[in-house]
């Protein structure tokens, strides 16, 4: 089975995944129950994991441009250089830790049940079907040298 899901490898682009997990639990909110949380409390529980998500996507496209290598996720394999410095010296993925930060934010704001269960499902997928390939390509290119990155880094947290 897992051969037949490989056509969906580097396929959606991780934006677009974010897109659609914020509009899909906005559209299921309409039908569910809130959380309950205070309205004041729910909204500045979302500006701080937007705050950090943002402070990490900005941090780590930021380094991927002043380093002069690729940051589209279609093409992995035209990295120029493995950068394991700054942000990516604490995770090896930190644009989608970002954007599970703006989901959690985003189901906050909401106050949706079913954040917990957007992102984890976003953390499954994205891992399955973008990073893993990614991590393959970025082995073929640096082999020994991402090797051990991966040993000395997380892939999330």
């Amino acid at each position: 089975m897992i051969k037949t899901m490989n056509f969906l490898e580097l396929k959606i682009p991780p934006v677009a995944l974010l897109l659609i997990a914020i509009s899909g639990m906005g559209s299921a909110q309409l039908y569910l129950p809130n959380l309950g949380l205070p309205n004041g409390f729910a909204l500045s529980l979302a500006i701080i994991n937007l705050t950090i998500g943002l402070t990490i996507i900005i941090l780590a496209v930021w380094h991927f441009r002043k380093q002069r290598t690729t940051v589209n996720p279609h093409f992995p394999e035209n990295s120029s250089l493995l950068i394991t410095s700054g942000i990516l010296q604490r995770t090896r993925n930190p644009m989608y830790l970002g954007f599970v930060f703006v989901i959690i934010a985003a189901g906050l704001d909401m106050q949706s049940f079913l954040f917990p269960i957007v992102a984890i499902g976003f953390i499954l997928y994205i891992t399955r079907f973008q990073i893993i390939p990614e991590e393959r390509a970025l082995l073929k290119l640096f082999s020994q040298e991402f090797a051990q990155y991966t040993k000395s880094t997380p892939r999330w947290i």
